[in-house]
């Protein structure tokens, strides 16, 4: 059985590619990096999606980490690749994209950066969310990776010294031109009937064994690989029980705006200050127990609670030039642990149904508390944003989850109320 790998480079981005071979009959599991046993992979699983944890680490280390991954899956007898990419671009794209080529031996890598359907689109090799251009975003003012430019060569080139080349809209109702040239292809597409062009165009090709993209682009890569999707309805029924809780660790300004509806439609939330998550001995102060003590309550009394970091980005941005990491990383590193701590002490006293959580890096600093065994994406509740079973010793149950910029103001309030459309299509 050819089997695909997926390197992604955070939690949400894993899970978001990962659901979407999994809603199509595809057997998909999703690993940390730290955990990825290769002996222990069910003889079934056809795609392996693994998180390498390298947005916020220098280049030369995620280099070096997806490398090391890449090489043992060739190994190990994967066939193909896919190097999932942040559809804002952020993170080490450039050094990881060369670290696949490099690790593989792959000379030509096609990118595909555009999500059409999140209003992520490409135009002359430049990046735009909702046709504004990229640097000129919310995105330029993340607080670990700042985007600066929207001109993808021009980003990716600070990482590697791959050629990169631009394949225009114009260009792919012909046949590829990839044969002219070695390193990354950057292709336009402004619509997903662009993604169905290229993913026609590569399915043509023989050579074509890794592909670089965002998750808009996944769902055309069984075609590409010949992985053989069945076609099978999804539908979550009455499955997102109570008590819900929901954790907002993103600092982005639509995760906020879509917490801040939820609250002025009746759901109680309390915010859990960054400051003091970075004091010394938190985990064992009055104000730490006093918010467990209030978490449990306001679930048992609602069935539905939210625990934020921020009400506004100025409440962490402070922090940023706390730690050694890329941007303060590991002081952010610091606040997800901490947070995953509330959540498994929150578990320990109360069964929760659903977990909602805003923000990869929150996602994982919960995961890894909770000393997961399993997590399976199931299906996408809507465009970017997963429904996965997540099990361990405190929580077997529903997992859903959302990068900080994807979704409308009433996401939120639409994941807790169920005004969701599962995917019941295979491509």
């Amino acid at each position: 059985m050819d089997r695909l790998l997926i390197i992604a480079d955070d939690f949400t981005g894993a899970l978001d590619t990962g659901v979407q071979f999994s809603h199509m009959g595809i057997t998909t599991q999703v690993f940390l990096h730290k955990d990825m046993d290769w002996d222990n992979i069910g003889k079934n699983v056809q795609v392996l999606v693994v998180d390498t944890q390298s947005r916020h680490i220098e280049p030369p280390e995620a280099y070096k980490r997806v490398y090391h991954l890449c090489h043992e899956a060739g190994k190990r007898g994967v066939k193909f690749f896919y190097k999932k990419t942040d559809s804002t671009l952020r993170g080490n794209i450039g050094s990881e994209m060369a670290a696949l080529m490099d690790a593989c031996k792959i000379e030509r890598l096609p990118f595909i950066p555009a999500y059409p359907k999140a209003g992520r689109t490409t135009k002359d090799g430049n990046q735009y969310v909702d046709g504004i251009p990229l640097h000129r975003t919310v995105f330029a003012g993340d607080p670990l990776n700042p985007i600066q430019a929207s001109y993808i060569p021009g980003l990716i080139k600070g990482q590697t010294d791959k050629e990169i080349h631009v394949i225009k809209t114009s260009h792919i109702s012909r046949e590829l031109s990839m044969d002219e040239g070695k390193g990354i292809f950057v292709f336009d597409a402004m619509k997903e009937e662009n993604l169905i062009q290229i993913s026609h165009k590569l399915t043509r090709r023989q050579d074509i064994m890794g592909v670089a993209g965002c998750a808009g682009f996944a769902p055309y890569l069984p075609r590409i690989f010949n992985l053989k999707p069945e076609i099978k309805e999804i539908g979550i029924g009455d499955s997102l029980h109570r008590p819900i809780l929901a954790v907002c660790g993103s600092v982005n300004q639509m995760s906020m705006s879509q917490v801040a509806y939820a609250e002025r439609q009746g759901i109680k939330s309390q915010v859990i200050s960054p400051h003091k998550l970075v004091h010394d001995d938190y985990l064992n102060s009055p104000d730490y127990e006093t918010k467990v003590e209030k978490t449990v309550q306001a679930l048992m009394d609602h069935g539905c609670f939210i625990l934020k970091t921020a009400t506004e980005k100025g409440d962490i941005i402070p922090l940023r030039g706390h730690g050694d990491g890329p941007g303060g990383g590991s002081t952010y590193r610091m606040i997800t642990e901490l947070i995953g701590s509330l959540v498994r002490d929150i578990m320990k006293r109360i069964d929760i149904e659903t977990l909602i959580v805003f923000g990869g890096d929150t996602a994982l600093g919960i995961v890894e508390k909770l000393h997961c065994t399993a997590i399976i994406p199931k299906t996408e509740l809507l465009t970017g944003i997963p429904l996965s079973t997540l099990e361990s010793t405190l929580f077997k149950g529903n997992l859903v989850t959302k990068a900080g910029g994807f979704g409308n103001e009433s996401t939120l309030m639409d994941i807790i109320e169920q005004r969701i459309n599962c995917r019941k299509e295979g491509i």
